[in-house]
């Protein structure tokens, strides 16, 4: 057997030894399929990972260290309390990292505040809230930990039912439930919603449950901060709005979510009942980030993570939301222009961190999935389907380090590709369209910060 290179290049080797690239070739001249290039530049507007800095992938090979030492405890503690800042988490709050996804956050979160006698309550100890894919799953991860839990089923592309939330919480007179659960940011329906509007709707009930916000794509993407919207969970994660690389999980809890998980678990240990979690253990978390400054596993990229933080400081968080505001308006006016749909039904609940579109009556899957591929392999624009619902459209998101020259690209791209796939659009107008609006919508082009060889 050949040897063969275990390494980023192996990919490259394998592309040249079976003369898929090669020197002073142009295959998209021979009606062969394009050829990836190590000078192509990919404009990512996928949901995530998302476009990073180049700071941060300066530091993508730092190096190593143990995670036991009393300066890595300096280290976590600090970029703790620079991200509780970012997210304006309540003062004896903590703010919990772990190495994993927003997912994993979601599970931490869902698995909290669990008393005895819940499975054989009437009434749910979990509202969850779901309006798409990504609600959905949340709703799946809670009922998968074997939670009492109602699910409440909002229409795709609409706000939450908070009608029936409310009708939940009246019945619930002696507060049975702890935790409700909603997205701030659906990303697979391009939706974004008002915590706001949940916390107050809690106040005026006097109930004490807990509001568990997913923020995985609204935090450094959207307005998000716990105080202001009355958040007691807010679950996040590295590589979205955040601008760093995949692998930490990021979950914020208010002090009255302190308080009720150190209660429920003392509830349960008192009862004789194990919790049922080991590694997305909260009070274990906050036990040893209070005791040593540490992690109970093994940490992820934090240097990395430091630097993300450090870059969206450097732009400002409000001018970040506002950069991605003026992306998505340039979105939306090329796709409406043109003739196609968007997932939200009402704009003011339109994502700005998100654009669902809708594929044309009688386009399914096989003509999305031929838009992406065209969108990729002919302008180095990638994009995403609509997860859950495969046969309904696309995505086109702005989070991270994107910036509007891009989603001009990013527009242009869309309309083209679909116009050669034979989905009906007027490329023209679309074109005009998000011409106009990045005319008058983009304030100013601010490069995110980097250093070049020349040290700029």
């Amino acid at each position: 057997m050949a040897n063969e290179l275990i390494s980023p290049l192996s990919g490259l080797r394998r592309l040249i030894e079976t003369e898929q690239v090669g020197p002073n070739e142009n295959k998209f001249l021979d009606g062969k399929d394009p050829v990836w290039s190590p000078h192509n530049k990919i404009i990512n507007v996928t949901p995530g990972p998302a476009f990073g800095s180049e700071l941060v992938d300066q530091f993508s090979s730092t190096q190593t260290r143990g995670m036991r030492g009393p300066d890595v405890a300096r280290f976590f503690t600090t970029v703790r309390a620079e991200y509780a800042k970012m997210v304006g988490m309540q003062e004896g709050g903590r703010a919990l990292f772990f190495t994993g996804s927003g997912t994993s956050g979601t599970e931490a979160a869902a698995g909290s505040c669990r008393f005895p006698g819940e499975a054989d309550s009437d009434t749910p100890a979990v509202i969850t809230m779901e309006i798409g894919a990504f609600s959905t799953a949340m709703g799946n991860c809670v009922e998968n930990l074997g939670r009492n839990v109602l699910r409440l089923k909002g229409e795709l592309g609409e706000d939450l039912p908070y009608d029936r939330c409310k009708e939940a919480l009246e019945k619930d007179t002696e507060h049975k439930v702890q935790l409700v659960m909603a997205p701030q940011n659906e990303t697979g329906a391009g939706v974004t919603i008002d915590p706001r509007k949940l916390r107050d709707l809690l106040d005026e009930l006097n109930h004490p449950a807990l509001l568990v916000i997913d923020g995985v794509s609204s935090i450094g993407s959207l307005p998000c901060n716990m105080t202001d919207m009355g958040i007691d969970m807010l679950i996040g994660c590295s590589q979205k709005g955040m601008m760093g690389t995949p692998g930490i999980g990021m979950l914020s809890i208010s002090p009255k979510a302190v308080e009720k998980v150190y209660q429920a678990d003392k509830a349960l240990a008192d009862a004789g009942i194990k919790k049922g979690q080991h590694y997305l253990h909260l009070t274990k978390m906050i036990d040893a980030m209070d005791g040593m400054g540490l992690h109970i596993e093994t940490p992820g990229n934090y240097a990395q993570f430091a630097v993300a933080l450090d870059t969206i400081a450097i732009e400002g968080i409000d001018r970040v939301c506002e950069r991605h505001k003026e992306c998505s308006e340039v979105y939306r006016a090329a796709v409406l222009a043109a003739g196609l749909e968007l997932v939200a039904k009402e704009e003011h609940i339109r994502s700005n961190a998100v654009t669902a579109i809708k594929a044309p009556e009688g386009f399914g899957v096989k003509k999305i999935t031929e838009v992406l591929n065209i969108m990729f392999s002919k302008h180095a624009v990638e994009a995403a389907a609509i997860p859950g619902a495969p046969n309904l459209g696309w995505r086109l998101c702005a989070t991270g380090g994107i910036q509007p020259q891009h989603a001009m690209a990013a527009s242009i791209a869309f309309l083209m590709a679909c116009d050669e796939a034979g989905v009906p659009v007027d490329v023209e107008k679309g074109i005009a369209a998000a011409t106009k609006t990045y005319r008058e919508v983009v304030k100013y082009h601010r490069p995110l910060p980097g250093v070049d060889a020349y040290g700029r």
